[in-house]
């Protein structure tokens, strides 16, 4: 009858293992080094402080590696060189948030108080970018068809109602370019239905 030499069986499945074991934290290892080298995506950083009102276009940027995931959209990629104006301080190593950014500077943008006809939605918060839109009262107490005002507005505060009990009306300061600003007046002052719809 042949011999079987289990110490040389035992001695091979001990390296199979080892190898496997091996194999295994590499591929682990491969696939942190590929996340966070390789899945990062890179973001614009201002190199200096950056005033308000400044124009970006004139700016020096770097591009900084982050992980951000679906949160990526809301801040400034690298790849191109951003334009538009700083509407509020941006500092030196962070990332710049889209919301930040205008295509007019601040003290070229009219400020405007407006009241929104609905409960204001959670994405309508100071610095968010929205759209103004009006429907305009007809007889009757109907209202036509809503239609786009502004397309670009940033919100600069919201005004808290006096009012225990107010209705669900509710005070946005906007800043809009100065040749909008005669339509939303105008829709306010005949008592058009105005709503502010947050961008995405």
């Amino acid at each position: 009858m042949p011999t079987i030499n289990l110490s040389a069986a035992n001695s091979w499945s001990g390296g199979w293992v080892k190898w496997l074991a091996v194999a295994v934290v590499a591929g682990v290892v491969g696939l942190g080094v590929k996340s966070i080298w390789f899945d990062q995506q890179k973001y614009l950083v201002p190199t200096t402080v950056v005033p308000q009102g400044a124009n970006l276009a004139k700016l020096q940027w770097r591009a900084a590696p982050a992980n951000l995931g679906s949160l990526g959209g809301k801040y400034l990629a690298a790849g191109s060189r951003p334009t538009g104006y700083a509407l509020t301080t941006l500092f030196p190593g962070h990332l710049v948030e889209r919301a930040d950014v205008g295509q007019f500077a601040p003290d070229s943008l009219a400020r405007v108080v407006v009241i929104n006809k609905t409960q204001l939605g959670s994405g309508i918060h100071s610095g968010a970018d929205v759209a103004i839109w009006a429907a305009a009262r007809l007889s009757g107490n109907q209202f036509d068809a809503p239609k786009k005002l502004v397309v670009h507005a940033k919100v600069a505060r919201l005004i808290k109602a006096s009012a225990m009990f107010g209705s669900q009306n509710q005070q946005v300061e906007v800043l809009i370019a100065p040749i909008e600003t005669p339509a939303v007046l105008e829709a306010m002052a005949s008592d058009s239905a105005v709503f502010l719809v947050a961008q995405q």
